[in-house]
Formats: C-alpha cells, structure tokens, sequence
C-alpha cells in the first residue's frame, strides 16, 4: 500500500474547511415575516394577546389527529369599549380566521344614576393539548375575561377607589369551545357584588381521552379593585394590592360535562381561602395561580399577614380538582418574617418525570421525584418596591419520608428548604421570574440589577440572568447573564422562558405518524423584550434565542420583533420536538394609534454561510452572524508561511 503524505498547506486548508462546515452545519430557527392577526377590529387596539395549541382528530375515523389549531385570545376595540376576539390557524399560523366572542362592548351601562360603557377586559386562555371531535364535541379550550357586563344585575356595585374615576364592579365571564376553537358558548359566573381579577383556567384530558377536567380561579374585592402602591411597572391597578377580606375563588367541570356546552353551566363558584373579616388590616389574598397536573390541582397566592406589618405571605392548597378545600387557610411556604409575593410554578406528574419505574417517586433513588417547583420574590421590609431575590421551592414526592406523598401536597413541599437564587448583594433587587421543569432539568430566568438604588435613577439598568440545575434543583449553575446591556440607556423586560409540551400520543398509547409529536426535553426557548431606562418606559425590540442542550448553550440571539414601532408582551410556543416556534406580541404603532396582535413562525434550519460582500472581506455575513470562512484561512496561510520560514531557518 503507498503512504501519502499530506503537505502542511494542504492539512491547514483542510483544517479550515473543516471549521467552516462545522459551523455551517449550525442550527437556528429561521422566522418567517411578521404578519398582523388582528385585523377585523376597525378600531385596532388590541390588548392582552394569548395562545394555546391543540392536536385532535376531525372524526373518530381518523387514523391520527388530522387537525393542529393555533388559538390565540385578545381583546379589541376602543379603550374602555373592547370586545373579546378569537384567531384561529390550522396551517402553523400561515393564514388566521378570527371571530368577535362579545360584540356589545361600548354599549351604554346605567348603574343606580351612574353611567358607564360596557367593556370587556382583558382574556386568559387553556387549551387542552389534544382531542377527537365524537358527535360535534371533543377538542376543548377554555377563555376567561372580566367584564362590567353583568346583565343588568341589581347586585353590581360602583367601585370609587381608583385614579382614573369611578368604575362598576367586574363581572366574571367565561367562555367554552368542544370542537377546537370553531364555535364558543359564553357564561356569566358573578354578579358584580364583588369585583374579581387575576382570572386563570386550567385543566388537563388525560392522553387517552377518556377523563380529564376544567376549573377557573380568580380573586374577589369586596371594597372593589384597589390602586395598586407602584411596585411593579404596571398600571397601578392591576390586582396586587387588595383590602381586607378579599378570597381566592374556584369552580371547575369535569370533561363530560364541561363538552355539554350550555346545558351545563360551570357552578357556583366557592371560596377556597378563609378571609372572612372586612375590616382594615385582616388579610386579604390576590394573584393566584392555578394549575392541574393528573386530576391534582395546585393553587398558590399571596396574601396578606393581617398582623399590621403590611407583608404577604405565599400559601399553597393542593387537592382533587372536583374536590376543592373551602374556607381553607391553607399553608404557608414563604419565611413569614419577610415579605413575600408574586407566586409563580410549574408541575409535571410521574410520566413527565420518566424515571426507572415512572413513579416519580425519590424513595427508590431513581428520581429526585420533584413535581412542583415554585418560585416568589421575597424581601426583608416591607415598603413599596423594595428589593427582593427569587426564592425557589420544591414539591418532592418521597414515600419513605411522608409514605402519602404525591409530590403535591403540602408537606411534600415544606419538606423541602426554600432557596435564594438571586442574592448577590444587599442592593440588587430580582424580579419577573420565570421557569421549567422536566424531569431532572429546572431553568429559572429572573431580569436583575446588581445595584437596585443606580437604578432606580436610571443611571444603573436590568439584564436577564439564566440559572440551570440538571439534579432536580438539588444544586445549581451560576447565573448567566444572557443579554449584557452595553449601557443604562435600556433595560430587559418581559422574560420569557419556555419548554417544550409533553410527547403527544394517540388515544390508544401508540405513537403518532408525526415526528413534531416526541418531545425533546433538551430544547428551552428564551426571549425577551427592552424598553428605555426612563420613569415610563417606552417598548422597544423583542429577542429570542433556542437551546437544544438544556442551557449549556444557545444559538445566537434574533430579533423577533423590531422597527420603530413598540414592541412587547411576546408570547412562545413550541410543539413538542421543539423545531417549529410560534410567537406573538404586541405592536404598537405611537404615530397612528394602533395597536395590533403579531405573529411570526420559525422552523428549525442549518445556518447558511454567510453570503460573500463582493471584495470588503468583513467576516460578518448579510444576516449579522459570524462568518468563519475568511479568518480561517487567513490562520491556515498564516500556518502554513509560520512552518515555511521555520524550515528555511534549519
């Protein structure tokens, strides 16, 4: 056999073609063009967007789920006059059909001698993630909305509470769909003496369709919406601050009942939390959240300790979805020494968890058996806006220790030692957390100042910080900055921070024909928006980028959305495999006065290399991505003339 023997020149070219096919080979998610969703509203002023998926079969004949239906909810219509509105894409967001759900926003209301315009407030929106259409009935979703549409209801009150004038109390509505978002039945569940907010619906369908169940939370002021003490960024009225008696509330409907439609109305909702006592300084609760993983449902809200302080505390309830705790208090997760508030979680039950025996259970070692993860913001004073960090918490199931465990119950999450995540100085200040959970993998994203007092002053800003833990929140990664604001003249807002949705699998356990339906658990989307660095913020673009290895890298950043006009409030989804991205947000357009719901989708693609400037030899492509082609070349000729004098001087 000859030998060859390769030239230096040759081995360094060969290097360097090496090195630009590695990163051609690179992947991304390309986008495609932004496209307008709301676009049936004459008066364009969209507000509030949110989506869910769904995969179901058309018929009981079809061999897979034949339909995947985009659903995104959104309010329109003039300021104080909207109505809710529903788009609906069965072609991955290519073309969207939308429908008006109320259509009497900006009728007149009288109450007492006062009058008013009927206005629908902003929706919330679950989806079941798949279904079969039996008889009309089966693919199900779920939209929730306050209203000062009560019917005309003596019970409606007048709130006088707030800067921006009189109001009447709220009305909760909800809306039902059991054939994927094509038709809605509407429902009123209060009338108006108290005035709720804060609404969430939850449910679940197991895989096999043949159990599943929906409920609402949401908080009821009995002295009306409250203006808030500016704390956060919002409005100033948006649900944080509440009076002295104000409860946690819920109903619920199993799947055959709720697929009923009109014939079976949600009920009467009951009063989970125990806050029976008006008068100032008793607790109040506010802000729910609501989630159901297997039948088992999970609330978790702030509320007020009632002991003069002016601090809040987190409490947690677990319990059967069709069996909700009544007049309960409760147990309290958060130190009660601080002040604590804005409760955020997620869950996943055994499957999800997918160890050895898929019992999720950490007795037997093959699990860390976490299915609650909870996070909060939390303080050591109690005034407006004080810094705080992000407190992280576990729900642990473990039958050796607690032999009843569920990994939802209470004692399986105070079992558990709260831990801070954030803290890295006495002046930083946390906030806008975000996380996920699958299996062993936890992510939790937080926007940060290292310096709360700078800025405030606007002199020092906020960046986006990433940490990861790979042993179920046992141990964790330092914070990663993702977004390193060169200066103060911006900020990060809105982090976004999501997984990928369980593997979607026909009714009889069998896979299904579609690759997308196998979830890749490695594969985490982040985005983010940023605003000036100012008193009022005004939105500027929208980021995102992909992980396909749990955090330990990300493709490059893209701009999702940006222009002069406003950008904000984006909102990802992602089918299971995690190769096809659905995105909304918010455009506002300052010069016309609009505002409108955006779309863009992105499929997963290998990064192109970047196309040749015809002579300016920049090593930055068309697409602003590093191109390695030109430096690797100019390292192998570099090489290759090193070795050449090296050989002249022996």
């Amino acid at each position: 056999m000859k030998n060859f023997k390769l030239k230096p020149m040759t081995v360094a070219v060969s290097l360097a073609l090496v090195t630009t096919a590695a990163y051609a080979a690179a992947l991304y998610i390309k986008l495609d063009a932004p496209m307008v969703v709301s676009t049936d509203d004459p008066a364009n002023n969209a507000y509030k967007a949110k989506m869910g998926w769904i995969s179901y079969k058309s018929d009981a004949g079809q061999a897979q789920y034949d339909v995947k239906a985009q659903l995104l909810v959104y309010a329109d219509g003039p300021a104080g006059k909207q109505n809710i509105w529903i788009a609906r894409s069965t072609d991955n967001g290519a073309t969207w059909a939308q429908q008006q759900i109320t259509t009497n926003g900006g009728d007149p209301l009288t109450i007492t001698t006062e009058n008013f315009f009927i206005t629908h407030n902003k929706p919330n929106i679950y989806v079941a993630p798949v279904g079969m259409i039996l008889a009309g009935k089966g693919a199900d979703a779920l939209v929730t909305w306050t209203s000062s549409d009560c019917e005309g209801l003596v019970t409606q009150k007048i709130n006088t509470n707030l800067l921006t004038g009189h109001q009447p109390y709220m009305c909760l509505w909800a809306a039902r769909s059991t054939d994927g978002g094509v038709t809605w039945t509407k429902q009123r569940l209060t009338d108006g003496s108290l005035d709720p907010d804060e609404d969430v619906p939850a449910g679940y369908v197991k895989s096999d369709l043949t159990a599943g169940g929906f409920a609402i939370s949401y908080q009821a002021d009995p002295a009306g919406l409250q203006q808030g003490d500016a704390e956060g960024p919002g409005d100033g009225a948006s649900g944080a601050k509440v009076s002295a008696g104000t409860n946690i509330w819920y109903t619920y409907l199993n799947k055959a009942n709720f697929e009923q439609g009109g014939a079976f109305p949600f009920p009467v909702p009951v009063q989970v939390s125990d806050n029976n006592d008006t008068t100032a300084g008793k607790p109040g609760a506010s802000r729910a959240n609501l989630a159901i993983s297997g039948g088992t449902a999970v609330m978790a809200y702030e509320e007020t300790k009632g002991d003069g302080s002016g601090g809040k505390q987190i409490i947690y309830h677990s319990f059967n979805y069709a069996t909700p705790q009544t007049n309960n208090a409760g147990t309290s997760i958060s130190n009660i020494a601080n002040n604590a508030r804005r409760v955020r979680f997620v869950l996943q039950g055994n499957d999800a968890i997918a160890d050895a025996d898929l019992d999720g259970d950490a007795a037997d070692g093959d699990t860390k058996g976490v299915h609650v993860a909870l996070l909060w913001r939390e303080s050591t004073t109690t005034e407006p806006a004080a810094a705080a960090d992000i407190m992280f918490r576990r729900g642990i199931r473990d039958t050796v220790l607690r032999p009843t465990s569920t990994g939802f119950q209470p004692a399986d999450v105070t079992a558990d030692t709260a831990v801070n995540l954030s803290d890295t100085g006495v002046n930083d200040n946390a906030l806008a957390h975000r996380g996920v959970l699958r299996g062993e993998f936890v992510s939790v994203a937080y926007d940060q100042t290292p310096d709360k007092t700078a800025a405030d002053a606007y002199t020092g800003t906020y960046d986006l910080f990433i940490k990861r833990s790979t042993d179920g929140g046992t141990t964790w990664s330092a914070a990663t900055n993702m977004t390193n604001l060169p200066d103060s003249s911006t900020r990060v807002v809105e982090p976004r921070l999501v997984g990928t949705p369980g593997t979607i699998k026909l009714p009889d356990g069998t896979a299904t024909s579609d690759s997308s339906d196998v979830q890749d658990r490695n594969v985490v989307f982040v985005a983010w928006g940023t605003e000036t660095n100012e008193d009022v913020g005004k939105p500027l673009n929208i980021y995102m980028t992909r992980s396909t290895d749990q955090g330990v890298s990300y493709e490059d950043v893209q701009k999702l959305a940006s222009g002069v006009t406003e950008q904000s409030e984006a909102q990802l989804r992602s089918p299971p495999d995690g190769k096809t991205l659905g995105a909304l947000w918010m455009e506002h357009d300052v010069a016309l006065g609009t505002t409108d719901v955006m779309y863009r989708n992105g499929i997963e693609d290998v990064v192109p290399p970047a196309p040749s400037s015809g002579g300016g030899g920049c090593a930055i492509g068309g697409d602003g991505r590093f191109d390695p082609t030109l430096p690797a070349l100019l390292v192998a000729g570099l090489g290759f003339f090193g070795w050449r004098r090296f050989k002249a001087g022996k």
